[in-house]
């Protein structure tokens, strides 16, 4: 009987550690933001006006996408992005030469748009936004950040950039 529990216990936690090494690539949402996957040049949306660079790859066998970004100015910064299945939503962190690092949460893919959100503090006040990116066709993405004033009563734009697909 004792020879019986232990290998139960033995199959029982081998079962467990295969369903944690599970590639994180297998989920159902993990590929929902491969569409940003890319090398691009970035411009101010609706102008000519080139503001960046942006290099973004998938990484870790398909379960991170690290965005890694320079502006026409010389300032860097990379962003990774994931899928986290315990809150079953898209996550990003943020860090760049111009300031501190920002967190993006609660990332949906809806309607052919990554919908994020975030908490800062603007003046010493805690302020929320919108992060978006819209799949606007394989060529070109739009980057979109919003900051909610006023308890949500008025947006102010952040900035409103669109992706072009480098050709080669």
């Amino acid at each position: 009987m004792k020879t019986l529990v232990t290998m139960l216990l033995i199959i029982a936690g081998v079962h467990a550690f295969a369903q944690q090494s599970q590639s994180c690539s297998t989920e159902p949402h993990s590929h929902d933001f491969d569409f940003w996957i890319g090398e691009w040049d970035v411009y101010q949306t609706g102008t000519t006006t080139l503001v960046g660079h942006s290099i973004v790859e998938s990484i870790s066998g398909g379960c991170g996408i690290l965005e890694n970004w320079t502006s026409v100015k010389g300032s860097t910064g990379k962003s990774i992005n994931y899928y986290n299945p315990a809150t079953g939503k898209w996550e990003q962190d943020w860090i760049g030469t111009g300031g501190g690092p920002q967190r993006y949460l609660n990332g949906i893919y809806k309607d052919s748009v990554m919908h994020f959100t975030y908490e800062a503090t603007a003046n010493n006040k805690p302020v929320t936004g919108n992060f978006k990116f819209y799949n606007i066709d394989k060529n070109t993405v739009r980057q979109y950040q919003g900051v909610n004033n006023d308890d949500g009563k008025t947006v102010t734009v952040s900035y409103d950039f669109t992706y072009v697909r480098k050709k080669f």
